[in-house]
């Protein structure tokens, strides 16, 4: 955190102009919630990882270099909080990490997943937020708040809400903003969680950092690999963060600019036909968290 100093756009209320846009998106249909990052208790995850081994290619595009701008919805957001200046040194350190070289094996209609993602620093947002049941509501969010979205544009969302009985952490979609095809995620706040804490001893981040950074490793590397929907993905829907959730490999990862992260792997093709991969929950070893 120490060695940057990051653009910060500060507390950002409703902005009126922008209403006719969002009620635009919020009466389309709705958008699939894509790679749902289950809660450890859910039943979904004993079944998850029973499909194929090997993802295929669903004939889509991939994101090459993602331009990331993370949105913080909630009356209860300050910039204090330290989720968030951790999650400001998070995105900075994925770009060209190991860990995101992971995924750098994928290639779709516009070509080969590259390791360098721009970020944009971050946006908060101090109106009451919705919960993740509507996706269209957090498309709704990203099209509010982001002036000028960016069709590489990745959002994600992170709320002041509670998880309460939801069975998920997290998901990924995507949608437009006007004309401009955009990528988002969803977050529940993770605070005190057990569904989605995973059990951080060794970085020093407080829990709820330490849950928002491993389940935002999942959401953004399907987010790369299968943003809308025609990229990788197996048999039973599985893409490479669902396949190897809840698995970690390390007590930790270094991201590139030094920082430390207790992060799940992620699915890899090509380590799982070579043997060199780390097993997932059901055994078969592709897993990579480029420790």
């Amino acid at each position: 955190m120490k060695r940057y100093f990051l653009p910060v756009l500060g507390a950002l209320l409703f902005v009126s102009q922008l209403a006719t846009a969002q009620d635009t998106q919020v009466k389309k249909p709705e958008p699939p919630a894509l790679g749902l990052h289950w809660a450890k208790g859910a039943a979904h995850v004993a079944g998850a990882h029973r499909s194929s081994a090997n993802m295929t290619w669903h004939n889509g595009a991939i994101i090459n270099s993602s331009a990331v701008t993370a949105i913080y919805w909630g009356t209860s957001w300050t910039l204090s909080d330290p989720k968030i200046s951790g999650l400001d040194t998070y995105y900075l350190g994925f770009t060209n990490s190991n860990y995101a070289k992971t995924s750098d094996e994928y290639t779709g209609t516009n070509g080969k997943i590259g390791p360098s993602n721009s970020y944009g620093g971050h946006v908060v947002d101090t109106t009451a937020a919705s919960g993740g049941g509507s996706t269209s509501a957090i498309l709704a969010e990203v099209c509010k708040v982001i002036a000028s979205p960016a069709s590489n544009g990745y959002y994600p969302v992170y709320t002041d809400l509670p998880r309460g009985n939801s069975n998920y952490c997290a998901y990924h979609s995507f949608g437009s903003c006007g004309s401009t095809p955009v990528q988002f995620a969803f977050f529940w706040k993770l605070d005190g969680d057990p569904g989605c804490d995973p059990q951080d001893t060794q970085t020093g981040h407080p829990q709820g950092l330490a849950a928002l950074a491993n389940v935002s490793g999942h959401e953004f590397s399907e987010e790369r690999t299968d943003p809308r929907n025609g990229g990788w993905y197996d048999s039973r829907g599985q893409e490479n963060g669902d396949k190897c959730a809840w698995t970690f490999n390390v007590p930790y990862v270094t991201f590139s600019n030094g920082s430390i992260w207790k992060i799940q792997g992620e699915w890899s093709n090509a380590a799982f036909t070579a043997g060199t991969g780390y097993p997932n929950s059901a055994g078969q070893r592709g897993c990579l968290d480029g420790h």
